[in-house]
């Protein structure tokens, strides 16, 4: 009796034992899953944005001659292009990571959208810098935006008065170098991929380089637009002076986008924060030629703007910019515009807003010819 009491509690230990045993097993692989799973967590993130811009208000159209017409409206995109998208990235060790966004815009107005029209690539960064294909923002459009007046929203002074340009590309290589104390590049190719028997590919080529520590921002950028007078590689260019945001009334300097040249852009700009007030400015200097006519026309361009901070979640910008035309040596027109808006941000994420805008084209042959643009606008922007 007393062995089969000893021997049950034997066999009762070694049951607990091998239950405990089973039980650590279980949890140390549940812990090893968990641990896993955080750290794949950790190494890869996908994040979803956008914005939302709608604005109402009116339009004024002067033609010298002709009637004026003026239009009351509800639009997307006074300060900034509605759009949502999703970007994020995963740690391939060693400090190389692989990134990819993608970026499409929304008409607000009718909630119409047209796929990943602003960016859709993928890349890799490190040490060396980041590399992107797909569909990129040139370098010339990120020296222009980084000092741009009146906050450089849709409804600034340049956007209106400046020669339009191909500002993000399909089929597009991006390099983006490392920054070395505030001094930093980027390289975007862009091909067309539309070579023909009896036309060349069109390209785009853009380098930017900068300078930014602090308050101060110098920048300078050059872009070489070809066309081959097929498709070409540019997404929508904008015209000088546009009837409304984003619609072209005047696509380039000589014409239509369909013709056989190239487009060289060189631009240097600036800013200065001296926390009272942020002065921007910036010089543009375009050259086109048409392989088939004996013809040139050039654009010099320049703007100047300046940001202030009213209160903490008040601010006001100004904008003034002016594009000169010539075609062949001689005076062709003229367009100078100037911007005003006021940002009130009722939260990090919503704002509310005023802006105007004034454009006008004046024709420089000797005639009075005159084109004038007068916008008033009143929105809301909310970001998530």
């Amino acid at each position: 009796m007393v062995f089969f009491i000893a021997s049950k509690h034997a066999l009762k230990s070694v049951f607990c034992f091998l239950t405990y045993g089973v039980f650590m097993k279980k949890s140390l692989v549940a812990l090893a899953v968990l641990a896993a799973s955080g750290a794949a967590m950790a190494q890869s993130n996908v994040t979803l944005y956008g914005i939302a811009d709608v604005w109402f208000g009116s339009s004024k159209f002067e033609v010298t001659g002709e009637d004026s017409a003026r239009q009351t409206k509800v639009d997307s995109g006074g300060v900034d292009t509605s759009r949502w998208g999703m970007k994020g990235s995963e740690d391939l060790g060693g400090g190389l990571k692989a990134n990819f966004q993608l970026e499409s815009a929304v008409n607000m107005d009718d909630g119409t959208s047209t796929g990943f029209d602003r960016q859709a690539w993928v890349g890799l960064s490190g040490g060396f810098g980041a590399v992107q294909l797909g569909k990129v923002w040139t370098s010339y459009d990120d020296i222009r935006s980084s000092a741009n007046d009146t906050f450089n929203a849709n409804i600034a002074s340049s956007f209106s008065t400046w020669v339009g340009y191909s500002d993000r590309t399909d089929n597009g290589i991006k390099y983006i170098s490392p920054n070395y104390g505030g001094v930093s590049g980027s390289l975007t190719y862009a091909l067309g991929e539309d070579k023909t028997p009896t036309n060349s590919a069109s390209s785009v080529l853009a380098l930017g380089l900068q300078y930014a520590n602090g308050p101060l921002f110098v920048g300078f950028s050059h872009q070489q637009q070809k066309q081959n007078g097929v498709n070409g590689v540019f997404s929508a260019v904008p015209g000088f002076l546009s009837s409304e945001l984003g619609e072209a009334l005047t696509v380039d300097l000589l014409g239509s986008s369909d013709v056989r040249g190239k487009t060289t852009y060189n631009l240097l700009n600036g800013s200065y924060d001296f926390g009272v007030a942020k002065l921007v400015g910036g010089y543009n200097h375009v050259k086109q030629t048409i392989n088939d006519e004996a013809v040139s026309a050039k654009a010099k361009e320049y703007n100047l703007g300046v940001e202030v901070p009213l209160a903490t979640n008040l601010k006001a910008g100004l904008g003034y910019a002016s594009s000169k035309i010539e075609a062949d040596g001689t005076d062709v027109a003229k367009t100078t515009g100037f911007s005003a808006a006021v940002i009130y941000n009722l939260s990090k994420r919503t704002a509310v807003y005023g802006a105007l805008t004034q454009t006008k084209l004046e024709d420089q042959l000797g005639s009075d010819f005159e084109i004038k643009k007068t916008l008033y606008a009143v929105g809301m922007n909310h970001s998530f």
